[in-house]
Formats: structure tokens, C-alpha cells, sequence
């Protein structure tokens, strides 16, 4: 049985990130990131990505061949193809110039007298240059060898120190280990030197037992960079080491693996995780991890799946199929193997306290001889056997499709086989607990406390529909259960509690528990190996931690396949010694739990860089975004070069000021934190992962980020938009009082337009109510005429004519006739003058009217009647006096005037006089008569009277010359006449 150990190898090439297939060197850093030269930048290895660094990112940096890295003891320092110096420190890059203070004597010059600094063992330029020029091998700062032909010459601070002189030198046999000069000759033995003086070393370790070393068939390969020097012989590398006695200790760290097909020149070892980093001229990075677990087969078939197991004397393991195998993985075929079909089902099998094995075959009940050489005896059921299992006290118990569970009690094995009706059924898993008489089963539907011996069956609330895969009571009390789409639970003072699935939910369908002696529980699934503390899984229960950390293994780790198997009982085998056997789809895989070595997440947490709208910045603890950013990236990256599941991110976005519980997410698998814009202010990246067993074991880097303020966040904008708003206020004050005004403008004029239409209306309305009154009062005034003018001379008429016919003369009738008929033509007359003036709605207009004509037209139609009264009608007016006045209104008024004048005069005379001046022009009209009555001459006078009716008032006349006198602008004044009579003035006014 092969022994050795093996190697999981993961190649990367360009397509995986490497920036190109050549790798010059490889070096790690103190945060532990693993560095590579290649002849197309340097890359940042982290495990799983590559982040590369060139002349398209390095600020001042034109060539991005790299050509050698320098054994730097304080920082990683990388030299171009064009002699551009790079240094890394805190994994980051920068160019230093084209000097590297310390190091000046391992920059090659390219010079007829320059020497030539070596890059590690393979270096084919030191070959060809080591027949020109001394070759320089570098010790340390400002110490190296300088290797001419056969001598040696240890250089210090530019002087030579000592001189080693040795024959036939092979250069690339010499390396320097723990500060030593060492020479590999060709039989395998090694020589080294104390300053001049040549030493023996003796070697010890792995590489004496290789058949290569007995044939001498080796090769020296070293990594300046990293202080190591490995030997590689037919397929396997060792690393050599320096012991504090001086001699060379070798170990093993590759096995079966050709480095010149792979054109391997850099080798480099991490002693930690046992894993080794190859990297090739032409093939790109080999990462080589050994594997912790072994997966053992028999020969029988190529593939062999495994379910049940049992101890089996010899520090053993058999299956039900009667194959067993030792710690070691050598295995024997029992004789019940031999079969054409074996005795027993693989689902299930039961060593009882006489070494003897229970199994089932359907509906049987079989057991096996200690020996697995025979079948002792077969018990027929009446149901289909799911599972067996013997207690502690050796009691043997069957389960099956159907109700109840039969059992023998080893201590009377004469009673045979006895029923206990419990209400169970589809038995999966059956476990006793510690507490004697309870009997824990688990069934395709539901898990079940039975108590023994009544059978009374609880169910346990909560996993009433679970698909029960496996028990495990690692004390009273304490139920472990796992289940199949449903994870792992804990039933613990009766309550239940779910353990977290991991990430990527694997452990949905978990099939069994196995614990080993440190505490460590291992669970097998479908999708791989996983191990958990299991004080952690109980402080996650009690609420006393938020996350449980899970350790994944996977195929790589040495298994043929990641499905295991669960179904069956066992689900796991425990030896003496603590080693564990698990069932697999493809062999049992065994391993010491205490010799596993759990590579830990637990290096920092670093930010590659970061992205702004598709634009790279530069990284750093605080970041600065403008407002109107679009998008936002950060990539995440921590060395880890275990298994990727067992790195898991998780990040929060909170504000500085707001500090409330935090929602954790996580982080995509390409490791990158994506934001959308957000609004300005202060912001918190919290990016966390867990980097181990234990409580709260958490690692955190918190990334500040700033986004600014938009102008219109800004104080002077603000302030500027308050004095905005302030003046747009006041400017829509002043427009509202000005619309108000306007409004209350509009309205006045509407009140004004209404108001003047009403105003136009109440004059319609008082012209037209004096259109009434005057008409109301010509009507009185015509009947008044009627009644006193026209009907008294009728009646007078009537009765001369008539009554007294004989009484007067001819003359006299005719005379009083021609008088009667005379004062009513005189009356109709004016009252046809009256009423037009009253109807006429129309402008007089004036003219230029000859005073002395217009008198004299009207004493002339007063004449007769004057004569005939023996009244002389005088005209005193100037012939060339003329006033401007309407012609037809003033006659009327002369009219009126005389006619009164000669009514009221008997034997005398009327005058009538005229004067005139700048206020106009005075007619004075005297008669001699009797005289006017006080009463209608203060009538006439008073200025307000506008020809409304008078009691003393004899006739129509004066009234209408009173109204005509406001329309021709003129005024009448009545004065008595000294010796009698009356004066009319008739006060004309001038032209405008």
C-alpha cells in the first residue's frame, strides 16, 4: 500500500490572471501574498487572484518586462528588463528610480568589466557569462561571493574578506544556506567552508532514502529571493536546511512530479501548509498542496462505495460486504466476501460484546461470526428491515417500515426476539442516550423519544416532516440530529435550535456527526468535509455568538470523490486511537483528526482597488466621490491559499452619524463591493470575515467614504436659495398687493362703471321722473290755462253771442270777440310754444340776431289790440344792437313779455328800452299798467325757480318764458315802475 504522500496541483496560466506564462521568481511578503516576476509586469498572488502590475498602472514605469527579484531583507525589490527598480512594501508597488541603496553590486551593467549578479539556480546567463566575468553569488547586504573559474572570493564593503580556491569548480553547484557557503558535489555529498577553511556537513532526511540520491542524479534549485534551496532528483524536490550544528537537514515537498517538463525555474515552499509554488519559463504558476486525507479501495473495482462499518479486531475496519481495512490501508477480502452475492446489505451493520455482527437482507435478520466467515443464524420479520443497532448494554435493536421495534435483550437470548409497540415507523437512525431507558430514533418523518420499556413515543416538535439522517448524544441531554434538505439541529432542554447552513449550502443535507478527541465535530455531506468546534455550535445555540465559522474540505484534500454517504448506521467509524473512517461514494476515507492541520483565513483584509464610473482610483482608508457619481467598486483580497469556501466576506454600508444594527451581506464571489450613487455625506464600508474557530473571531477594515455635497447642499447655496426664497416671498407679496391693487383698481372702475351706469341710469331716471314732473305739470298748467284762459273767454264768447244779444253794440261785440278770440289764438299759441319747448330734447343753437327788428316784428302784432286800449307801444333799441341767442326762444319770450305788458295796461303806454356791455345785453320792457303782484314779481326774481307753476300766476306766458330762459342763458328781473306799473329786465348775457 502506497504510503507516501500525495499532492492536490492547481495550474494557473494567463487564462486564470497571470498577466504571462513565464515566471522569473516568486517571493512571498510579510502580509502574506506571494509575488511573481514574469516577463509581462508583477503579479500579487493571493490564492485565487492575480493582481498585476505594469507600466500601464505604476506611475513613471516604461517597461514592464521584469527580469530578476533581489534578495531584499526589507522589502521585496524587482529589476526590469531596462534596469527600473520596483519595491513592495505593505503589498504595495512603487518604482524607486534605477538604484537600490545596499544593492548596487547585484545590478548587472552590462559592461566589459562589470560582473554578473546571479538570479537562483536555474540561471543560464550565469552559465554562458561565467567564462567572461566573475559571477557574483549574494549573501547579504553589502556581503556576496565572487566565483571566478576555480576561486572564490568573499567580498565585504567592496574589499575582499577571504579567498576559497577549489578544482574543477561546477558553479551551479554552490548555494548559499543560513548565511553559508555550501558546495553540492557530484556523489551527493555536500562540503561547506568556515571563511576559507573547508568544513565537512553531513546530510540528513528524506533525501538519503531516494534511489536518485544513491545514483547522484541531482539538480539544485534555488530561490535567491526567498533564502531557499531545494535538491530535485528523479520526480521529487526537497528542501534543504540548515541545523544550528551546521549540517543539512533534507525534507520531502514534492513527490512525483517532473520539473523539466515543466519547464519549472522558480521554486518556492510554504513549510507551514506544506503546500509548494512552481513557477514556469513557459506554463505559467503550479500551486502543489499535500493532501491531509487518504481515500482507501480495495483492487476489487475502480470505483467502491462504501455505507456501513464496523470495528474489526486488529485495529480494523470491515463493511458489510466482508472487505476490511487497517490504519494503514491495507485491506483483506473475509471469507463471506468470496460469494457470488453477499449475505448482507451495506446500509447497515452491528458489532454486539461477543464480536459478532448483525446486518439485515431484507426481511432477515442476519448474524455474522466474529470472523466474517459465517452466518450464525437468520430471524425472518414481518416487516422490511431498515436498521439495527446494539445499546450499550449489548441489547440489540431492529427498526423497520412498519410500527413498533423488535429487539433482544443479549443478557436472556432464550426469550428470542420481542416487539415493543412504538408508534414509529420508517426507521432511519436509532441512538440510545446515556439516561438508561430512552431510545432516540429518527424516521423518514419526524424524530421520536421512545421510553423504555412501556414504548410511550414524543415527538419532537419542529422535525415533525424532517427526513432524519443521523444521532449523535455525546452526553445527557445534548441530541445532535442531522436531517436531509434541512441542515443540523441541537434538541437540548427541550428546545430546538438550527445551526447556520454554510455559504453555499452544502450542509443542507448533512449526514452524519462524528466528534473526535479535541472537540472538533466532522460532518460529512454530498458536496465535501466539514469541521466545527463544537463549543462554538453550542455557543450559537445559546445566542452567545452571531456566525459560526465552518472549515471545508474538498476532493483536492485527498479524497476521490466530495459525495460521501449517509443512510445508514453507522454513518461513521471511530477507531481506539481517535482516527475517524468515513464512507464515501468511492472508498473510506480515514485521517487523524490532530494531524489534520486547518489552514486558517486569519490574514488581513486588503483593497486592491477601487472604481469609479468605470474608472480606476486610487485605493486607500478613505475615499473621496464626487455627488454625481454613477457607480462605485471596491475589490476585496486577503492571502489565503487554502480552499476559497473556508474565505468568506461579508461588508455593511452604515453612515458615520447613524450608528444602528448593522445588516452584514455578502460579498460577490469576484470579491468586489459594488454601491450605486448615494446621497452626500460620511459612510462606513465595514468588509468582515471570519478567520477562525472560537467566539467572535472576527477581522474587519473599514474603508471611509466621503461623497461630497452637491452646490445645492452647500451652505452659500442655501444661504443663497434663502435669500432666494426671501426675495421671491417679497416679489410675490408685491405681485399679490399689486394684483390686489389691480383687482381692487379693476373693481373700482367696475364699481365706477357701474356706479356711472347707475348714475346714467338714476338721470335717465330723474330726467325722465322730470320728464313726468313737467309733463304732470304741463298738464296742470294746460288745465289751469284751460280752466282759467281759454275757458273764461268762451263763456264770456257765449254769453255775448248768445245771452245778450241786444245789449251791446256791433262794434263792441266785435271788439270784445276780436279781444277773446285774440287772448285764445295768444294762448294756444303759447301753449304750442310751451310744449315744444318741454318735448325738445335737442341743442338750440345761437345766432347773431338784430335786436330792433325782432322788437319791432312784435309790437307790430300787438298794435291793434294796443290801440284799440289806447296803449302806445314805444321801441327805444338802437337799430344796430344785435345779440347772440337762438332767434325762435328769445321771440317767444318778447312774445310773452309784451303780451303781459299790454294785458295789464289800460291807457298808457309800454316802452321797451335796451342796453348793452361787456356782461351782455339788458331789455327793459315798462308798462303803465296796474302793476304785477309782489308775489309773482318775487317769483320772477328768485333765481331758483325754474318755471314750476305759481298760485298768483295768471296765465302760461310768465312760466314758459321762466323755463325758456335757462335754455337761452339769460335772466328776468321784475321791479315795479315809479308812478305806477311794471319794469321786465330781461338780462341777456354776452358771447362766451
Amino acid at each position: 500500500m502506497d504510503t507516501m504522500p500525495h499532492y492536490f496541483v492547481k495550474h494557473f496560466t494567463d487564462e486564470d490572471g497571470l498577466p504571462q506564462n513565464s515566471v522569473k521568481g516568486i517571493v512571498p511578503d510579510k502580509n502574506g501574498f506571494l509575488w511573481l516576476a514574469t516577463e509581462n509586469g508583477l503579479s500579487r498572488f493571493d490564492g485565487n487572484y492575480f493582481f498585476n502590475f505594469g507600466s500601464d498602472n505604476v506611475p513613471g514605469l516604461k517597461s514592464s518586462r521584469m527580469a530578476r527579484i533581489y534578495p531584499s531583507d526589507t522589502a521585496i525589490a524587482v529589476e526590469t528588463d531596462i534596469k527600473e527598480i520596483l519595491t513592495v512594501t505593505e503589498s504595495r508597488v512603487k518604482q524607486v528610480g534605477k538604484v537600490l541603496p545596499g544593492y548596487k553590486y547585484q545590478q548587472y551593467l552590462d559592461t566589459k568589466d562589470d560582473f554578473y549578479p546571479i538570479r537562483g539556480w536555474p540561471d543560464d546567463y550565469a552559465v554562458h557569462f561565467a567564462t567572461m566575468r566573475p559571477i557574483v553569488i549574494p549573501d547579504a547586504t553589502e556581503s556576496y561571493f565572487a566565483v571566478n573559474r576555480d576561486t572564490i572570493s568573499f567580498m565585504e564593503s567592496g574589499k575582499e574578506a577571504y579567498r576559497i580556491i577549489h578544482s574543477q569548480l561546477d558553479l551551479l553547484r554552490l548555494f548559499v544556506c543560513g548565511n553559508r557557503l555550501f558546495y553540492l558535489n557530484r556523489d551527493g555529498r555536500i562540503c561547506g567552508w568556515n571563511k576559507d577553511r573547508q568544513v565537512k556537513v553531513s546530510l540528513s532526511g528524506d533525501l538519503l532514502s531516494d534511489s536518485a540520491f544513491g545514483k547522484c542524479r541531482m539538480e539544485l534549485f534555488w530561490n535567491l529571493a526567498a533564502h531557499q534551496v531545494f535538491i530535485y532528483t528523479d520526480g521529487n524536490c526537497y528542501l534543504l536546511q540548515r541545523e544550528a550544528d551546521g549540517n543539512i537537514h533534507s525534507t520531502m515537498v514534492l513527490r512525483d512530479f517532473d520539473l523539466h517538463t515543466a519547464y519549472i525555474n522558480s521554486i518556492y515552499y510554504d513549510q507551514v501548509n506544506n503546500r509548494v509554488f512552481l513557477g514556469s519559463s513557459t506554463k505559467g504558476l503550479y500551486v502543489c498542496t499535500r493532501q491531509q486525507f487518504t481515500a482507501y479501495k480495495s483492487e476489487a473495482s475502480e470505483a467502491e462505495v462504501f455505507y456501513a462499518q464496523a470495528p474489526f479486531p486488529g485495529n480494523a475496519v470491515v463493511t458489510a460486504s466482508g472487505l476490511a481495512f487497517d490504519q494503514q490501508g491495507r485491506y483483506s477480502r473475509l471469507p463471506l466476501s468470496f460469494g457470488r452475492k453477499n449475505p448482507l446489505e451495506k446500509y447497515t451493520l452491528a458489532r454486539d460484546k461477543e464480536g459478532r455482527y448483525w446486518g439485515r437482507d431484507g426481511f432477515l435478520l442476519i448474524c455474522i461470526s466474529p470472523d466474517f466467515s459465517r452466518v450464525l443464524c437468520k430471524i425472518q420479520l414481518p416487516y422490511l428491515i431498515t436498521q439495527v443497532y446494539v445499546d450499550v448494554d449489548g441489547n440489540l435493536w431492529v427498526g423497520g417500515k412498519y410500527p413498533g421495534l423488535y429487539y433482544i435483550k443479549m443478557a436472556d437470548p432464550a426469550r428470542g426476539l420481542q416487539f415493543l409497540p412504538a408508534a414509529i415507523n420508517d426507521v432511519n437512525y436509532i441512538q440510545e442516550e446515556q439516561t438508561p431507558g430512552i431510545l432516540w430514533v429518527g424516521t423518514g418523518r419526524g424524530m421520536y423519544r421512545v421510553h423504555l420499556p412501556s414504548g410511550r413515543t414524543d415527538t419532537i416538535k419542529g422535525l415533525e416532516t424532517a427526513n432524519i439522517r443521523s444521532i449523535y448524544i455525546p452526553k445527557q441531554g445534548e441530541t445532535w440530529i442531522t436531517t436531509y434538505n434541512r441542515g443540523v439541529f441541537l434538541y437540548r432542554n427541550e428546545r430546538l435550535a438550527a445551526l447556520p447552513l454554510d455559504r453555499q449550502r452544502y450542509m443542507t443535507s448533512t449526514h452524519c456527526i462524528m466528534e473526535d478527541d479535541q472537540g472538533y465535530f466532522w460532518l460529512t455531506t454530498n458536496k465535501g468535509l466539514f469541521s466545527v468546534r463544537r463549543q462554538d455550535a453550542l455557543d450559537f445555540a445559546d445566542g452567545k455568538q452571531d456566525d459560526l465559522f465552518y472549515y471545508y474540505f474538498g476532493r483536492d484534500q485527498g479524497f476521490n470523490t466530495n459525495e460521501f454517504n449517509g443512510g445508514c448506521e453507522p454513518c461513521a467509524l471511530k477507531y481506539e486511537d481517535g482516527d475517524i473512517s468515513l464512507p464515501s461514494l468511492d472508498g473510506l476515507v480515514q485521517f487523524t483528526p490532530a494531524a489534520v492541520r486547518m489552514e486558517m483565513p486569519d490574514k488581513g483584509i486588503f483593497i486592491d482597488w477601487v472604481e469609479r464610473d468605470l474608472k480606476l482610483t486610487e485605493a486607500g482608508e478613505r475615499i473621496e466621490l464626487p455627488n454625481n457619481f454613477k457607480t462605485f467598486r471596491l475589490h476585496v483580497s486577503s492571502p489565503y491559499f487554502g480552499d476559497p469556501r473556508n474565505l468568506y466576506f461579508y461588508y455593511c454600508l452604515e453612515e458615520e452619524d447613524r450608528r444602528g444594527e448593522k445588516i452584514w451581506l455578502p460579498v460577490n464571489s469576484d470579491r468586489t463591493i459594488a454601491l450605486s450613487s448615494l446621497p452626500s455625506g460620511n459612510y462606513r464600508i465595514c468588509i468582515r470575515k471570519l478567520k477562525g474557530f472560537g467566539r467572535d473571531q472576527y477581522m474587519e477594515k473599514v474603508i471611509v467614504i466621503s461623497v461630497a455635497k452637491a452646490f445645492y447642499e452647500k451652505g452659500w447655496f442655501r444661504l443663497a436659495v434663502l435669500i432666494t426664497l426671501i426675495c421671491l416671498v417679497i416679489l410675490l407679496y408685491k405681485i399679490r398687493i399689486r394684483r390686489i391693487q389691480e383687482q381692487n383698481k379693476q373693481l373700482e372702475i367696475k364699481v365706477f362703471n357701474r356706479t356711472r351706469k347707475l348714475q346714467e341710469t338714476m338721470a335717465i331716471l330723474q330726467e325722465s321722473d322730470e320728464q313726468v314732473r313737467k309733463q304732470s305739470l304741463m298738464h296742470k298748467h294746460l288745465l289751469t290755462a284751460i280752466t282759467h284762459d281759454i275757458k273764461t273767454p268762451l263763456r264770456f264768447l257765449l254769453r255775448v253771442n248768445k245771452d245778450e244779444p241786444g245789449t251791446l253794440q256791433t262794434d263792441e261785440v266785435k271788439m270784445v270777440t276780436y279781444e277773446s278770440l285774440y287772448r285764445m289764438h295768444h294762448l294756444v299759441d303759447n301753449l304750442i310754444h310751451y310744449m315744444r319747448t318741454t318735448f325738445h330734447t335737442g341743442e338750440f343753437s345761437n345766432e347773431i340776431v338784430g335786436l330792433f327788428p325782432l322788437v319791432e316784428e312784435k309790437m307790430a302784432i300787438f298794435r291793434p289790440l294796443s290801440d284799440s286800449k289806447g296803449i302806445q307801444l314805444v321801441s327805444y333799441i338802437p337799430p344796430e344792437m344785435t345779440v347772440a341767442v337762438n332767434k325762435l326762444l328769445l321771440a317767444v319770450v318778447l312774445h310773452n313779455l309784451l303780451d303781459n305788458a299790454v294785458k295789464y295796461t289800460s291807457r298808457g303806454s309800454v316802452e321797451i328800452t335796451a342796453e348793452g356791455g361787456t356782461a351782455g345785453v339788458i331789455i327793459h320792457i315798462s308798462d303803465t299798467g296796474t302793476g304785477m303782484p309782489p308775489a309773482v314779481m318775487e317769483w320772477i326774481n328768485h333765481p331758483g325757480n325754474d318755471g314750476s307753476w305759481h298760485s298768483h300766476s295768471t296765465g302760461i306766458g310768465l312760466v314758459l318764458v321762466k323755463e325758456l330762459l335757462l335754455v337761452i342763458n339769460a335772466r328776468l328781473l321784475a321791479s315795479p315802475r315809479t308812478g305806477g306799473g311794471t319794469i321786465l329786465s330781461l338780462r341777456l348775457r354776452g358771447k362766451d
